[in-house]
């Protein structure tokens, strides 16, 4: 299996884009992407701790995501299980150079990128955050114009600078995704919290990967799933009562499940450096 795991490095020096994938993903190859990617997040933000304590940046205590992992509820599940597709669509299905997967995703990307801006400007309260989440995909039937308009007019020469300068296409993406995810950290308009997006954006950068190697539909399974599992993870601790044997079994059974994934990550990670 160390070859399944070893051309990520040699793609991240010179990202090419193709109209379809060209390899095939087992479920426990996949399994270790995921788990590999649940190791850069958990890094990511442990260096993003250092950082705020050093340099003294508070971060607002009611954030959308702080918010998300510690209310469970029916609007909060429907994010986990729909953001992961739409940021998919948005930041991901455009890296390819088949005209559907470039022009459809150019068209979620237009949206999207309203969307995060809205956000990041906007900054409003945790709690409403779902409802200000989905009223801007209105955007999307003007995002789809202006896409289906340079689907027309303008095809090759869009498809043509896709092909020539996949490697801007791709690193462009990531760092938006990143960028994005600014709202997760401030209240406000703050520069650092671009710093502070960097699980973000090696998370993001693994899933691009994934994307252009297996497919649009292992990126959004991978995305799904580790969204999912921190969110769940979260909710069936909070879910049992404090101070009791099941909270205590619970949270036991929970870190021996990070310590197995982190474990294997680890391994994933190192096959990856080995095999480049």
């Amino acid at each position: 299996m160390p070859g399944a795991y070893g051309r990520l490095l040699p793609f991240l020096a010179h990202p090419v884009l193709r109209d379809r994938p060209r390899r095939r993903l087992t479920a426990w190859t996949w399994f270790g992407w995921l788990s590999l990617l649940l190791v850069l997040g958990f890094l990511g933000g442990r260096l993003d701790d250092l950082l705020v304590h050093w340099f003294g940046w508070r971060i607002a205590p009611d954030t959308f995501q702080a918010y998300l992992v510690t209310h469970p509820s029916l609007a909060a599940a429907a994010i986990v299980l729909v953001a992961p597709l739409l940021e998919e669509l948005a930041y991901r299905a455009f890296l390819s150079t088949a005209p559907p997967a470039v022009f459809i995703g150019l068209a979620f990307f237009l949206c999207y990128t309203f969307l995060g801006i809205r956000i990041n400007l906007e900054h409003p309260r945790a709690i409403s955050t779902i409802r200000h989440y989905f009223a801007p995909f209105w955007a999307l039937v003007p995002a789809s114009l202006v896409s289906l308009a340079l689907y027309v007019y303008a095809r090759e020469a869009v498809l043509g600078f896709f092909r020539r300068h996949g490697i801007w296409v791709f690193w462009v993406s990531c760092v938006l995704f990143g960028v994005e995810h600014a709202e997760v950290y401030s209240s406000t308009l703050t520069w650092w919290a671009l710093v502070l997006v960097l699980p973000q954006f090696l998370v993001g950068v693994g899933l691009a990967y994934i994307r252009i190697a297996f497919g649009l539909r292992w990126s959004i399974a991978t995305h799904l799933a580790y969204d999912g599992l921190i969110v769940s993870a979260s909710w069936t601790y909070l879910s049992t009562a404090s101070g009791t044997p099941l909270r205590e079994a619970v949270g036991l059974v929970l870190m021996l499940l990070v310590a197995l994934i982190l474990v294997y990550g680890l391994t994933v990670t190192w096959r990856v450096v080995r095999n480049r």
